[in-house]
């Protein structure tokens, strides 16, 4: 049985042309000699990993980076043939799963190489990995004071190919740089060779690596914010033009006229100054539109910004369309994310006023926000 028809009119549009154009603008930046891995992981950051990675593969996208296992094998089971690297390993149960789907898993414990091993040996078939170095992120990868007696115990593992060495920027801020991350990368290169490993794919740039830092981007790039069009930081705008993939959009519910001095929503976090038109919105945090909005963000009517005003609540979420040019009545269009007219509400914008990230703001946005994919990648 189909899903039903969605009946609340929030929505969001995944413009799969744009997909296309962003991953063309990346190729042609990077240069035909390295291949693009785009990730998407995180149900393709929030835009539909299925869709997505069909209109990338149609595309000539080389490889695909999920997070998890199960990942993985949804799109083994959509029809994905390309390779798919497991960015977050196998996992303690993972190993049977991901070699009977084709999987590539990153390793970066022993304990995980271990089960890979032995799945690999019971079905006599060697298997290829890529083995990934900590060389500042701190998070997952072998620490690089570890990383010589990790080799020469990973030796010993008869069954394992290693594919790939990759590793992780961890971006502007405070801590290791990324020329001293791409250095410590060499590093572990240089070591792992002198030990008879020989990986064909070095990878260890994302979005603003692959686009900021040419020296970093060995043999695969690892995109994900770039490809869905928003830019990873200020610095890279100036070097590729990029479109915004997704677009939110809703319908006013109802529209009110107050007078001055009423309280809005919960808590009553907004008094009218004036008399005002206040429009009612089917859409709120359940939906992923985050309730730290509230009194922050604008939407778009008619082409024009109209502030949220009062508590984003869990399924309502109020906006003033008092200085709106045209006459707002219930069934406008509303532009939570993307342009209307001349106007434009970025992710960037979403995650200054919610304090967070614009990863976050794209991923948040939940199943009952149905998806709709238009456009060709092929």
């Amino acid at each position: 049985m189909s899903d039903p028809r969605p009946i609340r009119p929030t929505l969001a549009t995944v413009d799969l042309s744009r997909l296309k154009g962003n991953l063309m603008a990346l190729r042609a930046l990077v240069g035909p000699s390295v291949g693009i891995l785009a990730a998407v992981k995180g149900d393709a950051y929030g835009h539909g990993a299925v869709p997505v990675a069909r209109a990338l593969q149609a595309a000539g996208c080389e490889w695909f980076g999920v997070a998890l296992v199960e990942e993985g094998i949804r799109l083994r089971e959509a029809g994905i043939i390309a390779p798919i690297l497991c960015l977050g390993g196998a996992g303690p149960g993972g190993a049977a799963d991901a070699i009977a789907h084709r999987l590539t898993p990153v390793v970066y414990d022993l304990s995980d190489a271990e089960r890979i091993e032995q799945e690999a040996a019971r079905r006599r078939e060697p298997y290829g990995i890529h083995l990934k170095v900590d060389t500042g992120m701190g998070r997952l990868g072998v620490p690089l004071p570890q990383w010589e007696g990790f080799l020469d115990r990973f030796a010993g593992f008869r069954w394992l190919k290693v594919d790939g060495l990759c590793s992780h920027l961890g971006g502007a801020g405070e801590g290791v740089s990324t020329e001293e991350q791409g250095r410590r990368f060499l590093v572990a290169l240089q070591a792992a060779r002198v030990r008879g490993f020989h990986p064909s794919l070095l990878h260890l740039a994302n979005s603003e690596g692959a686009i900021l830092h040419p020296r970093l981007r060995f043999d695969l790039v690892r995109p994900g914010l770039a490809l869905y069009g928003i830019h990873p930081s200020p610095a890279t705008a100036a070097r590729i033009s990029l479109e915004p993939v997704m677009t939110v959009t809703t319908r006013v519910l109802f529209v009110k006229d107050l007078p001055a001095g009423v309280g809005l929503c919960y808590d009553r976090r907004f008094v009218t100054p004036r008399p005002s038109r206040i429009a009612t919105l089917p859409v709120g945090y359940a939906d992923g539109y985050p309730r730290a909005l509230s009194n922050h963000a604008e939407v778009l009517v008619h082409g024009c910004r109209a502030p949220v005003r009062g508590t984003v609540c869990m399924d309502l979420t109020l906006v003033d369309v008092t200085d709106v040019h045209e006459t707002v009545s219930a069934g406008d269009e509303v532009v939570l994310l993307g342009q209307q007219g001349e106007e434009r509400v970025t992710a960037e914008e979403l995650a200054r006023h919610a304090g967070t990230v614009p990863y976050e703001i794209l991923c948040g946005f939940s199943e009952r926000v149905p998806r709709r994919h238009e456009g060709s990648a092929g």
